[in-house]
């Protein structure tokens, strides 16, 4: 009786996030919901093509476009118009892509003689919506109910974010690296809670995760100020009103949670599971195990996140050599930032394996009769 009915309530949920997604889906098709103005493509009268030229030799890189198209307002008390308008895009698709009959595109309305629009961007939304129905689909068939927490948890990560990041904005004088110490507490707390439950194991990882990256962070801005952030260049963030070593250092502690917990969560699972299926295992040859592992994932997630933070300024660095800047004057621009915040996470994965297999043999041995 217990089965069937676990049975039938999976497939409630699963039923009722399969209509919730179909529904969001069909609604974001009814344009009169959305207060931006949205045109489609009726028609496409005209395109002309420029080739530009980018260096002094003369060297073709990019062609742009320049469309005329006939469309219609979709929503806004003008809703049935046709418009005339321009559009500019190329092959290398910087800000715009090519647009074709049929797409829809979010707009700006401008009224006078005349009412004309400016493309803003292209209408995403419903295909946004695709991928995470096929993510979400993916973790609930996989991780079952810990894929659906997951996917809550992450949720709940992006909103914890976005109220810290807009508080910091409205409050001038506040730290940003306490508000992202308090969010990273209550994101780390929460999601593996979430995940596994409060349990023996899962206070394990919360405590290791914490102890990481505390003693991460406490390395990192001692190393800064002891160098006195000598060959940083902050000209990324050269927009920013704000100083920017607090932006950068509370990215610092953001950008290392994951690694940091998926190495608690991995050595703390594996020397619980072991401890489970050997209870008179040694604290000796349980400590061992938890070495073993962290040296087999230590090199693995050192190298994901370097190459995580690297990838980021690839875009950057082409537009520096593009532009005939010297090849250690571009990685010195746009590799600063980035190598110290791989290098940081790195000291964190370290630092977090040795104080995982602490407290796992702590807590693997609470209740234990001696």
């Amino acid at each position: 009786m217990w089965t069937v009915k676990k049975r039938t309530m999976k497939s409630i949920v699963a039923a009722s996030l399969l209509l919730s997604m179909i529904s969001a889906y069909l609604l974001m098709g009814i344009n009169t919901l959305y207060e931006r103005p949205i045109v489609e493509l009726v028609e496409i009268e005209n395109a002309a093509e420029t080739v530009v030229q980018t260096n002094d030799a003369g060297v073709a890189v990019d062609t742009v476009y320049d469309v005329t198209f006939q469309a219609e307002l979709k929503n806004t008390p003008y809703r049935g118009d046709m418009l005339t308008m321009r559009y500019e895009y190329s092959d290398s698709s910087p800000y715009h892509a090519a647009l074709k009959e049929g797409d829809k595109v979010f707009v700006t309305l401008r009224e006078g003689n005349e009412l004309t629009a400016e493309v803003i961007e292209v209408k995403r939304d419903q295909e946004v919506l695709v991928l995470f129905s096929l993510f979400l689909l993916m973790m609930l068939i996989i991780g079952k109910r810990q894929g659906l927490f997951a996917v809550l948890s992450l949720l709940f990560h992006v909103t914890i974010m976005a109220g810290a990041i807009y508080y910091f904005v409205s409050q001038p004088n506040t730290s940003l690296l306490a508000l992202m110490s308090v969010a990273a507490i209550i994101m780390t707390v929460t999601s593996l809670i979430f995940v596994s439950g409060l349990t023996k194991k899962t206070l394990s990882a919360i405590l290791s995760t914490l102890t990481g990256l505390a003693m991460m962070m406490i390395i990192t801005l001692f190393v800064l100020r002891l160098t006195n952030q000598q060959g940083l260049r902050f000209e990324e963030m050269g927009l920013l009103t704000r100083h920017p070593d607090a932006v950068f250092t509370a990215g610092l502690l953001i950008g290392a949670i994951g690694a940091v917990m998926d190495v608690a969560v991995t050595i703390g699972s594996t020397l619980f599971q072991i401890k489970q299926e050997h209870p008179t295992i040694e604290t000796k040859a349980l400590i061992a195990s938890g070495r073993q592992v962290g040296q087999d994932i230590m090199g693995t997630m050192t190298t994901i996140v370097f190459f995580a933070y690297i990838s980021g300024t690839i875009p950057t660095l082409l537009i520096y050599l593009l532009n005939d800047a010297s090849l250690g004057f571009s990685l010195s621009m746009n590799f600063s930032l980035e190598l110290v915040r791989a290098l940081s996470s790195g000291i964190g994965i370290v630092l977090t394996i040795p104080i995982s297999i602490l407290f796992a043999v702590l807590f693997t041995k609470v209740g234990e009769r001696t």
